[in-house]
């Protein structure tokens, strides 16, 4: 697919959320991909070590991390902005509300850590350190960030031809632009690229997992 790019559409928030309702039942029966564990274990070691246990899951879609974080004894709130996919998190008996990024109307400092999993490539970089600021505000102090997305190169746009409709708009950034981002509410503790399975870096994207901490 070919990243058309341009601004986020008029009114792109609701229009996404209706997007992943369309697919929220396809999403709840394909699972997680198995790449991800392994990230979500190194995470549950770090919380452990620091006595952390309240996580909010951004982005958490149909909920499979959450209740997976909820089985090891963490206590976890799940957030997303799909009604759909709220309603499948909290079949599995996951505390989810639906909440977009822009407003998380939550309490502050009421969590010890935060996990999102390609979910931020959705905001617009003219939004993003104001979105930063607002998941920095909940977290405790020394509070974690693990953000895990897809990226490699700046461009923002929409996939005319994605296969999830409505499209959906992405905003694709440099490791270097995501970094600077992020550290304008985040102190960065550790970074790296990789390509899950056998995946071929053919358009210049890989995925950026970044472990951060509060400032």
């Amino acid at each position: 697919m070919d990243l058309v790019p341009g601004p986020p559409p008029a009114s792109f928030r609701d229009s996404m959320a209706v997007t992943y309702d369309n697919v929220a039942a396809q999403r709840d029966e394909m699972g997680e991909a198995g790449w991800r564990w392994p990230l979500a274990e190194r995470f549950l070691t770090q919380l452990q070590d620091e006595n952390k246990t309240r996580l909010l899951e951004l982005g958490a879609g149909v909920g499979y991390t959450s209740l997976w974080f909820a089985e090891r004894g963490i206590d976890v709130v799940a957030t997303d902005l799909s009604p759909a996919q709220v309603d499948l998190a909290r079949a599995k008996g996951v505390e989810a509300h639906v909440r977009d990024m822009f407003d998380l109307n939550l309490p502050e400092e009421s969590f010890d850590a935060a996990w999102a999993m390609n979910c931020i490539h959705h905001i617009p970089s003219a939004d993003l350190a104001d979105v930063l600021a607002g998941i920095a505000d909940v977290l405790r102090p020394t509070g974690l960030f693990r953000v895990v997305v897809w990226g490699g190169r700046d461009i923002e746009g929409t996939y005319e031809d994605d296969f999830y409709q409505p499209p959906r708009f992405f905003a694709i950034r440099s490791d270097e632009s995501l970094r600077t981002a992020l550290e304008t509410a985040f102190l960065v503790e550790s970074f790296e690229t990789f390509l899950p399975g056998e995946q071929r870096d053919d358009d210049g994207l890989h995925i950026q997992s970044f472990l951060l901490r509060k400032l």
